[in-house]
């Protein structure tokens, strides 16, 4: 099924986990796919795994956080592919630390890359997109940015997953009618940084997950890969959780 034959990706923190397997997923359904990251190393690696399945992705090095890394990505991405019609918004980090030792610069970077580096990305892809009439932006939070499911080591993290949810909705009154604009929110999912975590805490999050196994970033893809798609064409400002039933929880 090639959905999104002759359409243009741009994936930021395309290099790992769910922006690794979105970015495939999108090239194997006929798009031609961009990934952003800041660390050369995981773009080549991305790139050169890509290669095995006979895909080409092309790499673009940059911060989100940075607008004129951003700018400076995204237009060299139309020049290369002559549009965008697909912003992934996936690039985030998180700092665990307990309450009483988080800094303002753990705040500082948090919200830097997690919400400034959404809108700057955002802002960046939608002066193409609204040129062009067209255009769909994903944006990916977290189940910790929902009501009561902040975590107290994340907190910086949670409000700024949190941020990307209100930020997609004002975004997408921004930027109708011709661009949808949408948030996936991703459970407890199996990745790099979920497989750092202690045993205990890992532990915790699985009995807390009604279908009692975490996601697989492929899972979280599907989900963005269907708001991209014309099946969502009347879709915008809207949260799609992606989650097992982790956010039926109590507490």
């Amino acid at each position: 099924m090639q959905r999104f034959e002759g359409q243009c990706a741009l994936i930021t923190g395309g290099s790992r986990g769910i922006g690794a397997a979105t970015a495939l997923k999108f090239a194997r359904e006929g798009a031609r796919v961009g990934i952003m990251a800041r660390t050369e190393k995981t773009l080549a690696d991305m790139k050169q795994c890509a290669t095995h399945e006979a895909i080409a992705i092309e790499v673009f090095q940059g911060d989100v956080g940075s607008k004129d890394d951003a700018v400076r990505c995204v237009d060299e991405f139309v020049r290369r592919f002559g549009r965008i019609d697909i912003l992934v918004n996936n690039a985030g980090i998180g700092i665990g630390r307990p309450f009483f030792d988080k800094t303002v610069e753990d705040w500082t970077e948090t919200l830097r890359v997690n919400v400034i580096g959404t809108f700057l990305m955002a802002q960046a892809a939608a002066r193409y997109m609204v040129a062009a009439k067209r255009g769909k932006i994903v944006n990916v939070s977290s189940v910790r940015g929902l009501g009561h499911l902040g975590r107290e080591g994340v907190m910086d993290y949670s409000a700024s997953k949190a941020a990307v949810i209100s930020l997609t909705k004002t975004l997408a009154k921004q930027l109708a009618p011709d661009i949808n604009v949408n948030v996936v929110v991703p459970g407890n999912t199996e990745t790099d940084l979920l497989r750092s975590l202690p045993q205990e805490v890992r532990d915790g999050m699985l009995a807390g997950t009604y279908f009692r196994r975490f996601g697989k970033p492929e899972e979280i893809a599907d989900a963005i890969l269907f708001l991209a798609s014309a099946e969502a064409s009347f879709i915008t400002g809207q949260s799609l959780v992606v989650d097992g039933g982790f956010s039926l929880k109590a507490g």
